[in-house]
């Protein structure tokens, strides 16, 4: 490494990058060295001088921030930036990027697919067949998609990405979003409605907004007393949003008929978490991002946002 080059450091430990990736930064002064890390504190340790740090999901706080005096940037392989201390940052000088919208059709398509599976039974259906009970549970209820109401909390790339997808189920699709212009919702077939009046009238809730001071926790016991008693919640955005506390209450009272959930409160849960073993409840391991096009793309699109904050004034 020449003096001048930035050291970029790869935290997530990745090595072999897609020529597409590694085209953004042709020509450009860095260097890439990957050092995993399942710390902050390893990060300190072994980062002291990196220029930059290419990370997943670790949490980057002031600490940190204040003990690598080389820092310059952090570019993160996915949307959500709850991990990182924002202000912390700012006020240090360190440029924060995000990969965005590298995996809204995944996480749309897998809200569709939890609530298929909430609605139409699929896996007690499937649980029954395997076990020989061809015929066990078909009275059980479900209802018709169309003509329900669902309404979205957040409705940004992949909250609009849910709409369309429900509305092509032929669902009537509201949402809440204060930093939305009503626009853009109204070029959706969306219309945008006060939270507490979202809550009260939908039959379906999908949260799609991402975790900030002001969401943590949005929807706890007051909001969920008052949504319908035959109401499904569907999270695919982090778990800290619900108290899930009340919503395990909620769930138990009947307050709400049921939750797909990709997301909890503590990944991964507690074996002994009571919403793993609900019937009425189905969990999957924080997966909704997942296909093999998208683990290509956010590799391309952190190394396209690496070399924008490389060629930045500030750099």
């Amino acid at each position: 490494m020449e003096p001048g080059d930035w050291l970029v450091v790869d935290v997530a430990g990745r090595e072999d990058y897609p020529e597409e990736a590694l085209a953004h930064i042709e020509g450009l002064p860095v260097s890439i060295e990957a050092r995993r890390c399942s710390t902050p504190e390893e990060i300190i340790h072994r980062c002291q001088d990196a220029d930059a740090l290419l990370i997943t999901g670790l949490p980057v706080g002031r600490e940190l921030l204040e003990a690598l005096p080389k820092l310059r940037a952090i570019v993160r392989y996915g949307v959500g930036l709850d991990n990182i201390d924002l202000g912390a940052a700012r006020e240090l000088g360190v440029d924060v990027r995000n990969t965005r919208d590298y995996c809204s059709d995944e996480v749309a398509d897998h809200v569709v697919a939890l609530l298929l599976a909430l609605e139409r039974r699929i896996c007690e259906f499937a649980a029954d067949t395997r076990a020989g009970g061809w015929l066990a549970g078909r009275d059980r209820p479900m209802r018709r998609l169309r003509g329900l109401r669902a309404g979205i909390i957040g409705l940004g790339e992949i909250g609009s990405s849910v709409a369309r997808r429900l509305q092509a189920f032929g669902l009537e699709v509201v949402a809440y979003d204060p930093y939305l212009e009503p626009e853009r919702a109204a070029a959706l077939g969306v219309e945008l409605l006060p939270l507490n009046q979202l809550l009260e009238t939908s039959h379906v809730v999908s949260i799609n907004c991402p975790l900030t001071d002001e969401t943590r926790g949005m929807i706890a016991h007051a909001e969920l007393a008052r949504m319908r008693d035959d109401a499904v919640v569907i999270t695919t955005a982090r778990g800290a949003i619900i108290d899930e506390a009340a919503l395990i209450a909620a769930l138990r009272a009947g307050e709400i008929a049921a939750a797909g959930l990709d997301v909890l409160s503590e990944e991964p849960p507690d074996p002994d978490n009571p919403l793993l073993a609900m019937p009425n409840v189905i969990v999957t391991p924080h997966v909704g991002w997942a296909s093999k096009q998208a683990a290509h793309d956010v590799v391309v699109g952190a190394f396209a946002l690496l070399a924008d904050a490389l060629s930045s004034p500030e750099a």
